[in-house]
Parts: structure tokens; C-alpha cells; sequence
């Protein structure tokens, strides 16, 4: 599937798993080129972003989506946003009445609080390039030792299947890619995305002691903030302490 995708890709469903980007990467080396959910109820060796663990408890849903890509790594870190919106989408549907917000750069918050997280890898094979965009979704357990606070639906009200959620999910990141497009439809992305951001307009730090205020999104994806001296600041990687969260609806 080079471009956006015209159809829903199969799914290949797990009860448990190692990771889901780890079997979708087994299955692209294997030379399968055709676009497909790897998901599971469970994860084993589960996997967040800067290599941390990922809490996978069963009753969650853990989920990857495969597929070869044509377009330039510049845009591919776009998807993070993509599939975060998508992630949104796929909550808002259950019903829930808390705000969803996103956190740069690819966690989910339901009233503040971390409900989902999204890894995008590569895997570059014979001159092209294959992408996985996985998505972790508490629905019935969260932990309870993390860096920022989470909480899951189940705590928030509302009972879904795993194999429901996938479908909510898998719809809304089918609307999502089109809007994309390959990046040509990166400007509205960026403006869905910002119009839900965690501390929009409000104070952050930076790793490297940089302190500024949240100005928006480099075309990239990037997070672009005004430094208190004035000067603009582009945070491409690391982690971000959010000073004013500015958790809204």
C-alpha cells in the first residue's frame, strides 16, 4: 500500500503476544508486503518509546499496523501525530465524557491522564521502506508507577472489548491516513492536532534546561516553542515537563 490506503487492512488477532512490532516486523522480513493489524489482548515483551517497557497487561489492546511507504522520512515523522489523532477518534467514539487530550509526542490523555501511547518504527528492506505504527489502549487495567500519570476507560466508565476497540481504532486510523495523504494534508493534521494539545499556549521545559512557551508543530512534527529570551527553539527528540498542562475539553 504505497499512498494512503483504499481499503481496511485484515487483521491478524493474538490473545497474547511478544509485541506486536516485533511480529510485524517478523512478518515484513518474510517478505509479506501486503498491509495488516497485528494485534493482540496481550503483550509479553511489550515496548514504548526511547526502548522503555511498555505495561501489557491482558484486557488491553495492543495493536500494529504494517504497511510499505514511498514517502520521505521528513513526512514519515508526521505519523506519530496521525496515529495519535486516530487513537482520539477511536476513544471519542466509546462515549467517554472526560477530556481527550494529546501530549506531544504520541501519548493519549483522558482527563489529564495517560491513556494511550503510539510507536512508530521503520524497517527499511531492499530499497523500500515499511512502516509500523503501534498503538497501545488501556481499557481495563493502566499502571500505577509511571512517569506521568494513567488511567485506562474501565476506570473512566466505559467497558469495550479489545477486539471492539481495534475496530473503532481501525476505522479511525483509515480516516486519518487519507486525511494525511502522504503529508500533502499535513496542515490540517497539525491544526486537529494543536486544537486538543496538552499546555497549548502554556509553559514547558525541555531537556537541556530550555524553558519556553508552546508555539506548535514544525512541519516534521516538532514541537516549536519561544524560549523566555525570545529566540525559537525546535525540540525534535527527548522528554518534555509540562509546567501548565491546561487540561481542557
Amino acid at each position: 500500500m504505497n499512498g494512503s490506503p483504499v481499503v481496511l487492512p485484515d487483521v491478524i488477532w493474538h490473545d497474547s503476544v511478544g509485541s506486536t512490532n516485533d511480529e510485524a516486523q517478523a512478518r515484513m522480513s518474510l517478505n509479506d508486503s501486503n498491509p495488516v493489524w497485528i494485534a493482540a489482548a496481550e503483550q509479553t515483551r511489550g515496548k514504548g518509546r526511547l526502548g522503555r517497557h511498555w505495561v501489557s497487561e491482558p484486557g488491553n489492546l495492543y495493536a500494529s499496523l504494517t504497511w510499505p511507504s514511498k514517502v520521505e522520512p521528513r513526512r514519515l515523522a508526521s505519523l506519530s501525530l496521525v496515529a495519535g489523532l486516530a487513537v482520539r477518534d477511536a476513544v471519542i467514539v466509546t462515549g467517554i465524557t472526560a477530556p481527550v487530550q494529546l501530549k506531544w509526542p504520541n501519548d493519549v490523555l483522558v482527563g489529564g491522564r495517560k491513556v494511550s501511547g503510539v510507536l512508530i518504527e521503520t524497517l527499511e528492506r531492499a530499497g523500500s521502506r515499511v512502516v509500523i505504527v503501534g498503538c497501545g489502549i488501556n481499557l481495563l487495567h493502566h499502571p500505577s508507577d509511571t512517569r506521568w500519570p494513567a488511567t485506562s476507560l474501565s476506570a473512566c466508565g466505559i467497558t469495550i472489548e479489545p477486539r471492539q476497540m481495534l475496530e473503532n481504532l481501525r476505522s479511525a486510523m483509515h480516516a486519518r491516513l487519507r486525511q494525511w495523504a502522504d503529508g500533502a494534508g499535513l496542515a490540517d493534521i497539525h491544526a486537529d492536532w494543536m486544537s486538543v494539545a496538552l499546555g497549548r499556549g502554556g509553559r514547558i521545559s525541555v531537556e537541556g534546561g530550555r524553558q519556553g512557551v508552546f508555539k506548535g508543530l514544525s512541519e516534521d512534527g516538532a514541537l516549536k516553542l519561544t524560549l523566555d529570551d525570545g529566540t525559537e527553539w525546535t525540540h525534535h527528540a527527548g522528554d518534555v515537563e509540562w509546567l501548565e498542562q491546561r487540561v481542557t475539553s
